[in-house]
């Protein structure tokens, strides 16, 4: 890419589009996650709700995890910092190329990590899905920059945030979760 400092907007691409189809998705894929067992057992979410109030975070969940866990966690927190200072700031710049792949490189990390940490029941299949789909859209989307397709690494980037981090971070405080334990346990 060149040293020429674009905008969002300038991509040609309805950014917003892109984030309300993704939001859409991300409401369909949670709702198949989480709808079965909630609707199937409302009884028992809203008992162990009301007898588990919101309290201060406790680390001692993710102490006593494995150090699968521990890395995917970490490098899922650095990706989202990384990733909400990429979506905010101008594009193309020395300073966003950078970033691109240092969060690159996070979002490989928590997906291969993804890859090790062992599925609870079927709605969390969808988050080897999210891995799966990870490993290959990155380097599609550091192609795509490096080719100077701007729109298509900006869709895939997008989606790659608002699902990969957004609709993920939404199925990791499911309940019994080791994110759900941290909050709620």
């Amino acid at each position: 890419m060149s040293d020429l400092k674009v905008s969002t907007a300038s991509y040609g691409v309805p950014v917003g589009r892109i984030v309300l189809r993704s939001i859409g998705i991300a409401i369909l894929i949670v709702g198949l996650a989480i709808g079965p067992p909630l609707f199937g057992h409302w009884r028992e979410y809203l008992e162990f709700a009301a007898s588990h109030p919101l309290h201060a975070p406790s680390l001692e969940p993710i102490v006593g995890a494995s150090p699968v866990i521990q890395i995917h966690l970490a490098t899922v927190l650095a990706a989202v910092a990384t990733g909400i200072v990429l979506m905010s700031g101008v594009k193309g710049t020395r300073l966003h190329r950078r970033l691109g792949w240092a969060w690159s490189i996070f979002m490989v990390l928590t997906a291969a990590s993804a890859m090790f940490i062992a599925a609870q029941g079927p709605s969390l299949v969808f988050l080897k899905l999210f891995a799966l789909i990870t490993l290959v859209a990155v380097p599609a989307a550091v192609l795509s920059a490096r080719s100077h397709k701007a729109a298509r690494h900006a869709r895939i980037m997008t989606s790659l945030f608002v699902g990969g981090i957004g609709i993920a971070g939404v199925l990791a405080f499911l309940l019994g979760r080791l994110m759900w334990q941290v909050f709620f346990g």
